[in-house]
């Protein structure tokens, strides 16, 4: 069993001292929230019933253990076997229903003010209510910037609003989600390639049908795949320009083709450390409208004309923006 509360032996300053470690707390990520959850916590144990002391003889360890492990990978949208509970409870009605009002009981035994009482578990029972938690937050807030921005820009958006809602203070039920222009500025987040390479990737073996790679190409509505063989290494790639020659020119009988026939073998790759004004001189230079992006053979990612135009698109708009607030008028008093 992991001991959730256990002392613990540390050293700062030059000073020995002993602490009591609750870790059984989650995170907040404001201040406001992790005392809203110790009061949650602590107000439980301050009024737990006679029915819940003698937990093992109304509940098996299997269940328990199974309760543990649902609640870490689903949260709020878990469902658990509970004392007095003849069918599955969610959790959302067993802390709203049961156990936030043993709490509130448990708060009042312990001489809590009837206004921090209040003030920290409607914050928790806010929580509840709504869904918002900070790990749902932060889910909600990457998911939606990578639909509107590569991967770097969405991670550096993210983390910077949660810094930023953190330093506000509010508890996280109130938070709006993150946004794009909240990852700073352009020259901070287009400088290497890493930062604007597409790494969602569908890559073909050797061996697959001409056909099936210009299916998926359609699907997907993208120019260019890539090839790797069976030990996954980079081997080649297919564009759209390959495609065409193809059913132009190659494919003059009913056979079925490999990729391996009609693929570029001779590729121009870059590290994912290559700066970005490198590779858009190396793509000029080479005449090649792509780029796979490999670590020691390895695919990791591939940085397109498509790719430049996004980050150009968003550097014009930053641009754009900043000349508005040049050109108001000033304000004088």
């Amino acid at each position: 069993v992991y001991k959730w509360n256990r002392a613990c032996y540390g050293i700062t300053d030059g000073k020995p001292h002993l602490r009591i470690e609750n870790r059984v707390l989650p995170s907040g990520p404001t201040i406001v929230d992790e005392v809203a959850n110790a009061a949650f916590w602590l107000g439980l144990l301050h009024g737990l019933p006679p029915e819940y002391e003698h937990i093992a003889e109304s509940m098996d360890f299997d269940e328990a253990r199974a309760n543990f492990l649902k609640a870490a990978r689903l949260g709020l949208g878990a469902e658990f076997v509970w004392p007095g509970f003849q069918k599955r409870i969610a959790s959302t009605d067993l802390i709203l229903k049961e156990l936030l009002p043993i709490a509130r009981e448990g708060l009042e035994k312990a001489g809590i003010s009837p206004a921090d009482q209040t003030h920290y578990l409607d914050i928790f029972e806010a929580r509840v209510r709504t869904g918002k938690t900070g790990s749902q937050w932060l889910v909600s807030s990457f998911e939606s910037l990578k639909k509107e921005a590569g991967l770097h820009d969405a991670l550096a958006a993210t983390v910077s609003g949660l810094s930023r809602r953190q330093q506000l203070g509010q508890p996280v039920h109130t938070w709006t989600l993150a946004e794009l222009s909240e990852a700073g500025s352009w020259r901070h987040r287009f400088q290497v390639v890493r930062q604007i390479m597409t790494t969602d990737l569908f890559t073909v073996l050797e061996e697959d049908t001409v056909e099936f790679v210009a299916n998926i190409m359609d699907w997907r509505n993208i120019r260019h795949i890539l090839v790797e063989n069976d030990a996954g290494e980079l081997v080649g790639l297919v564009s759209s320009r390959n495609l065409i020659k193809y059913f132009g020119k190659i494919k003059r009988d009913n056979l079925p083709h490999c990729v391996r026939e009609i693929m570029t073998t001779d590729l121009t790759t870059i590290a994912p450390n290559t700066p970005i004004l490198d590779a858009l001189t190396l793509m000029r230079n080479k005449n090649v409208s792509c780029l796979p992006v490999v670590v020691d053979k390895k695919l990791v990612g591939l940085v397109s004309e498509r790719d430049f135009v996004r980050v150009w698109e968003e550097v014009f708009r930053e641009m754009a923006a900043s000349n508005e607030e040049d050109l108001k008028p000033e304000k004088h008093f």
